[in-house]
C-alpha cells in the first residue's frame, strides 16, 4: 500500500486556512496535522491527516456535550 502525501496548499484547503496561515501555525507550534520532511518540502500523510482530522471532531463534540 502506498501512501499518499498533501502538500501545505492541499491541507490549507482543507483546514479553510490560507497557507502562510497554516505555515504560522506549524511555526508557533500550534495544533497541526502530522507531518513529515522530504528534501525542503513539508508533507502531510493523508491517512494521518484523515485520523487528525476524526480525533480533533471526536473531542470537538465530547466537549460540546460536557456543556
Amino acid at each position: 500500500m502506498t501512501t499518499r502525501y498533501l502538500t501545505l496548499d492541499e491541507i490549507s484547503q482543507r483546514l479553510h486556512m490560507a497557507p502562510g496561515t497554516a505555515r504560522n501555525r506549524m511555526s508557533r507550534h500550534d495544533p497541526m496535522p502530522p507531518s513529515v520532511r522530504i528534501g525542503r518540502r513539508r508533507l502531510f500523510p493523508e491517512d494521518q491527516f484523515n485520523q487528525w482530522m476524526c480525533d480533533r471532531l471526536e473531542r470537538q463534540q465530547g466537549q460540546a456535550a460536557n456543556v
